[in-house]
């Protein structure tokens, strides 16, 4: 590493710690009260021990005074247990206050994750950054909570080496400046190591990322028909096998630098404990060091390179520590876009009006648009069905009129307003959305439909969204009606609904919401045709005169929208009432009498299965 580059570190290492001593000193002053009292009690513990071994030895070799050795005896044990019971019951004090501390900081990074542009909860590289980020407040001691238990340690360190440090001068400078350099070369070769550690750090997160998705799917019991029909037990271990193959190959690249290092060190140590004791000895013989002294020093001299080496470790383990704050930072100040300084407001007037102005779109980091020119007009209170095959751009589309992504070029206009001009937030509270990978919480019933605490959710309406929604007598059977808590991996009284149920109960949650423009992103392809059928046209009924959208493959659930907007490759490749489309006689036709033909085929095949 260059003059110049080092500097930059050390700036920024340096900018990292003063950013986390704000936030501490913000949070919770009371820590560096604690840090203070920590610091000067560490700096007194080798005072007591090195000067009444000395006082001791001098005076059992001198004049042998009972009361005087009684003294020293009493002053060496009864200090040394009162300033370690003191350090003992200081760490007691601040350590809960570190984990304190590290919640707030882990606050800040799951606030971040929640609220940052939705384009980069798909971005691999967001996504990395998030992993490494979250090792900086993983645990104890790593990360941010390790920088400042290691400041704390550091600093007592440090008091205690200058104890050392000036016992040694007197002894002789050059002693001291020998083990310096001693010490200082092993530091360095130290920090490489760890410099070396961290450079794989992607590539650790890329691993543990991979892993954690193997170990989470082998352990997860939704999995469970799926491994056993297919027997992907083997297979999935197989892989596992191999990720932790390239993980351990990984540990041993860093394991290897760390050995030199400590092969280094072990030799550096027979030559500079050989070299300084033998000048004691020749102290003693030559000096008329009186034994106390040399007890004193030689303890000194032992307790100085344990500790300039703890220090050194410290302060590498310190910096590689600061380099997790440095991801947990980066990750925090990705740039979102900037909120406006005057919105404009939303329109009062509804049912409201979506029109597409010549919108393309390209995902970040790609070159291919998924749309491009688009243009068409969803009037108000009009329903609009988006139908295509799979990979036709329906699902994109609804992102961009959510605003979860902005369009490469081109307008999008609600009422006219291009809807970069809103307020995001308030935008998001216009629609009732129910996507397509439907998410369940592991929380109550009636908080999943109402997304909020059970203690201000309104049950009457609660149970009345889930009837509208055809599962209330489901949810009416179990023994905690809407208190009954979802998924089985948090509660023992969890339950686990199908696909079709938990669909149900995300079209509860969308009504509950009583957004002013409804989207469905094929929530109901769980269920059958007609099923599907059903459910959209009582949902329909349900919304009133509200702008809605209903996307799916199965053109037949759609027949009852006033507009039809046919997808095929980016592009509105017809667009018209069913009827219409059906007398054009083009791709919908077609597709419409294929489905037709095999829902007619599967229903024969269902009526002679119960007719058997």
């Amino acid at each position: 590493m260059n003059e110049k580059s080092s500097k930059d570190v050390n700036r920024r290492d340096l900018n990292h710690l003063k950013y986390l001593i704000s936030h501490a000193w913000k949070w919770d002053k009371l820590l560096f009260v604690y840090y203070g009292l920590f610091t000067l009690l560490t700096a007194v513990q080798p005072f007591i021990s090195l000067f009444s071994i000395k006082w001791l030895i001098d005076e059992l070799t001198t004049e042998m005074n009972v009361i005087v050795l009684a003294c020293i005896l009493g002053f060496f044990l009864l200090g040394g247990v009162m300033v370690n019971a003191l350090v003992t019951f200081i760490k007691n004090l601040y350590m809960p206050r570190l984990i304190l501390l590290r919640f707030k900081f882990i606050n800040q990074m799951q606030r971040k994750a929640m609220k940052m542009d939705f384009r980069y909860t798909e971005d691999p590289k967001t996504l990395d950054d998030l992993e490494n980020s979250g090792q900086a407040v993983s645990s104890n001691h790593v990360g941010i909570e390790g920088v400042f238990h290691k400041l704390f340690e550091v600093s007592g360190s440090l008091v205690s080496l200058l104890t050392y440090m000036s016992l040694l001068f007197m002894l002789s400078p050059w002693v001291l400046l020998y083990l310096f350099l001693n010490m200082l070369f092993v530091y360095y070769l130290t920090s490489r190591a760890k410099k070396y550690e961290f450079s794989k750090k992607d590539e650790n997160a890329a691993l543990n990322r991979r892993s954690s998705y193997l170990y989470n799917t082998m352990s997860d019991f939704k999995f469970g028909k799926e491994i056993r029909i297919y027997q992907l037990g083997n297979w999935l271990c197989e892989k596992f096998r191999g990720i932790k193959g390239e993980h351990l190959q990984l540990t041993k690249k860093i394991q290897k630098r760390y050995l030199g290092v400590s092969l280094v060190d072990a030799i550096l140590i027979l030559i500079r404990e050989g070299i300084v004791y033998a000048y004691l000895i020749y102290c003693v013989l030559a000096k008329g060091l009186s034994l106390g002294s040399f007890s004193m020093y030689f303890t000194s001299i032992s307790h100085f390179t344990t500790t300039l080496q703890s220090v050194m470790e410290d302060l590498a383990h310190l910096r590689l520590q600061l380099l997790y704050v440095n991801h947990f930072r980066t990750f925090l100040e990705i740039q979102d876009e900037l909120p406006l300084e005057e919105p404009t407001p939303i329109p009062l007037l509804k049912p409201y009006t979506i029109e597409f102005k010549k919108v393309s779109f390209k995902y970040p980091n790609s070159e291919r648009y998924i749309f491009k020119d688009l243009s068409f007009k969803i009037k108000a209170g009009e329903r609009l069905a988006i139908v295509g095959i799979n990979g036709a751009g329906k699902t994109t589309l609804v992102k961009l009129i959510t605003r979860l992504y902005e369009p490469t070029d081109g307008e999008i206009l609600l009422d006219g307003i291009n809807v970069k001009n809103l307020d995001r937030a308030k935008y998001f509270d216009l629609f009732s959305v129910v996507f397509q990978d439907i998410k369940v919480l592991a929380f109550t019933v009636g908080e999943n439909v109402a997304i909020q605490n059970r203690d201000v959710l309104d049950r009457a309406r609660v149970m009345e969204c889930l009837e509208q929604a055809g599962i209330k007598d489901k949810i009416a059977s179990l023994k905690h009606g809407i208190e009954t808590p979802m998924l089985k991996g948090l509660e023992e009284e969890g339950i686990e609904l199908s696909g079709g149920q938990n669909q149900k109960l995300a079209l509860a949650r969308a009504l509950y919401k009583n957004g002013d423009i409804v989207i469905l992103d094929e929530p109901t392809s769980a269920l059958d045709p007609l099923a599907e059928y059903e459910i959209y046209q009582n949902f329909d009924t349900l919304i009133g005169d509200k702008t809605a959208i209903y996307i799916s493959h199965r053109l037949s659930s759609t027949r009852f929208c006033d507009t039809i907007a046919f997808f095929e490759n980016g592009e509105i490749l017809e667009y018209g009432t069913h009827e219409e489309l059906l007398a054009k006689k083009g791709r919908y036709a077609e597709m419409f009498n294929i489905q037709a033909q095999y829902y007619q085929l599967e229903s024969v095949e269902e009526m002679a299965a119960c007719a058997n």
